[in-house]
């Protein structure tokens, strides 16, 4: 009886081994100075959500995360060190880590993102983002942000230089996750609308700064109660400083109306039909 377990242990085994391989990645919280560890496993979930909906494979939330790893093995106790945050990863069975490290200032939200090698434990991405505390949605744009350069990085299709780490591949059975392959970033149009908005803005705040200072040379004076211009001067600076003032109007409410468009567009181009 011994011999044929053990020879039934020994047949188990590459499944086994093929079952604990690394795959996806998980999102850690390192540091949260000011929020509470309630906010600090929302910070978590909003990160990840952001990466599943850029195809980015997420092995499991942050409550998993922090429920299979124990008080003893936080992630705020690895203080920030890469090789820590890799040790942790290894032991979830992931091939990355992806590292919040926030602080509370105010209303403000000061954010660095890392991404972690769990086999090498190195650092792979590292961006800083700022958010408002107060409002979810800026929040999430950050992490939507953060997501895609993420993607970007794990597609390759960032420039990298030959000292670069190479990104760890999430889905080494042979079977990449939908999107991390041949996978080109296109400007969706919520990217097109909100840059056309800042170009609209930018437009209108120099034409408000043209038309105010016509208005500052219409109002000069060689001495006090006598203007420097001739009547028909004085018409033709006040019609120049109206149309510059109009033009601003204009370019601040196309500025406006491309921003509100904005947020109702979808974030993500629709996927081609398979042919």
């Amino acid at each position: 009886m011994f011999p044929l377990v053990l020879a039934l242990l020994v047949a188990q085994t590459p499944a086994l081994a093929d079952e604990i391989e690394a795959k996806g990645l998980v999102v850690m919280v390192s540091r949260y100075e000011g929020l509470t560890p309630i906010e600090a496993v929302t910070l978590a979930d909003r990160l990840s959500k952001a990466l599943r909906d850029a195809n980015v494979p997420v092995a499991m939330d942050a409550l998993e995360v922090t429920s299979r790893l124990g008080e003893q093995r936080a992630p705020e106790s690895c203080q920030g060190k890469p090789e820590c945050f890799a040790k942790l990863g290894r032991e979830l069975g992931v091939a990355a880590v992806v590292v919040i490290d926030s602080s509370k200032v105010f209303d403000d939200l000061p954010m660095r993102i890392t991404l972690q090698d769990t086999q090498e434990g190195q650092t792979i991405f590292k961006r800083s983002y700022t958010a408002s505390a107060l409002r979810p949605t800026e929040l999430d744009l950050a992490f939507q942000s953060a997501s895609q350069e993420i993607k970007k990085t794990l597609t390759g299709e960032d420039s990298l230089s030959s000292d670069t780490p190479r990104a760890p591949n999430l889905s080494p059975s042979g079977t990449q996750a939908p999107g991390l392959t041949g996978l080109g970033l296109r400007p969706t149009p919520v990217h097109i609308t909100r840059i056309g908005a800042g170009v609209a803005g930018a437009a209108a705040v120099t034409f408000l700064v043209l038309g105010l200072s016509q208005v500052a040379r219409l109002q000069s004076e060689r001495s006090p109660g006598v203007s420097s211009w001739t009547y028909d001067q004085a018409r033709a600076i006040r019609d120049k400083a109206n149309t510059r003032l109009t033009v601003s109007g204009i370019f601040a409410g196309v500025s406006g109306a491309l921003l509100v468009t904005s947020f109702v567009l979808p974030s993500e181009p629709a996927p081609e039909p398979a042919k």
